[in-house]
């Protein structure tokens, strides 16, 4: 059985991996871009409505998401406040920014210090989430393929098809395969952790099923991922040969760049405009720099937001802290 010190390393070893597969993905499809060209975008006046409007939005989903956890953890039989459950969603999403996948551990480590038991049940609330998420990309992955259904074929098909002229269908089949079974190994935890894994899905679970209001559950979901595709969507203005996208175009843009968020790499950096870059110049044959000033505004806007939101929750957090503990300290 590994110890403490060998289980660090392993975990370190793989947020040093992503991060470094974020970053050469980016600096492959940015080495030559002209980031002049991105600067006439972000600061002209007329624009600054759409990025306010977008912004306003990401807003929306993050709390949106408090609530959301809020409701698990009660069920769960951990109370807690609204503005902490923002402040630890905020915080979490800082760290997702830096390293990926900790900061839901370090949300519920926080929510109460010390005691294993309220951790753990924070946990499998934080399981159940992610499980919401992945059942709304599914529907929004669904809902994209269905409206603009002869786009994402053909996009496949592009994408596959000059790898499957280098090599024999069998090796191309092998590399799917062998990609699919890389993520599984490294998202899903080892045998030995299976059975805690299980037990804090489970309470998760149950959680759900003392929800006071499911229909409140459903709502915030949707909520949560119209917001953020009113996120993407609403920056499309801002670029004059993107005057063509109804919400058909930005929804199937989304999808592919939601999907490239699953892969652990800081923020999404590099999945997330690969994603978008790809299915721009690919089917609706956008000029490659004006799908890169897409991307990378888009995401800059979103870890931003990340960014500011995380750090005023970390001032606030620590803040209520310090005041609880010399409060406790007069009262001795």
């Amino acid at each position: 059985m590994p110890t403490s010190k060998q289980q660090t390393l392993r975990r370190t070893a793989t947020i040093v991996v992503f991060t470094l597969a974020g970053v050469a993905m980016m600096a492959w499809l940015y080495h030559d871009f002209d980031f002049s060209r991105l600067l006439e975008v972000v600061c002209r006046r007329d624009h600054a409505l759409w990025m306010a409007a977008a912004l306003l939005f990401g807003i929306v989903a993050n709390v949106l998401r408090s609530v959301r956890w809020q409701m698990l953890l009660r069920s769960a039989g951990v109370d807690v406040r609204l503005k902490h459950a923002i402040e630890l969603v905020f915080i979490s999403y800082l760290i997702n920014s830096v390293t990926p996948r900790l900061g839901e551990l370090t949300r519920c480590l926080l929510i109460r210090r010390g005691n294993a038991a309220v951790a753990s049940r924070a946990l499998g609330t934080v399981v159940v989430e992610k499980l919401a998420d992945v059942g709304c990309l599914l529907l929004v992955v669904t809902a994209a393929v269905s409206v603009r259904w002869t786009d994402t074929t053909a996009l496949l098909g592009r994408m596959t098809g000059g790898l499957s002229q280098r090599l024999p269908g069998y090796a191309v089949a092998l590399i799917i395969v062998g990609a699919v079974c890389l993520l599984l190994a490294v998202s899903i935890p080892l045998r030995r952790r299976l059975r805690s894994f299980f037990s804090n899905l489970w309470r998760g679970m149950t959680a759900i099923s003392r929800l006071q209001s499911p229909l409140r559950f459903v709502l915030l979901c949707t909520g949560i991922w119209l917001s953020n595709f009113l996120q993407l969507f609403l920056l499309v203005p801002c670029f004059e040969t993107l005057s063509f996208m109804g919400w058909r175009e930005a929804l199937q843009v989304f999808a592919m760049a939601s999907v490239g968020m699953l892969l652990p790499t800081p923020g999404g950096a590099g999945p997330w405009h690969y994603a978008i870059i790809e299915t721009l110049t690919r089917v609706h044959h956008v000029g490659r720099e004006a799908a890169r000033a897409f991307a990378l505004v888009t995401h800059g806007l979103r870890t931003l937001l990340v960014m500011l939101l995380g750090l005023v929750a970390y001032v606030t957090f620590y803040g209520d802290v310090l005041v609880r503990a010399c409060r406790r300290l007069r009262s001795k």
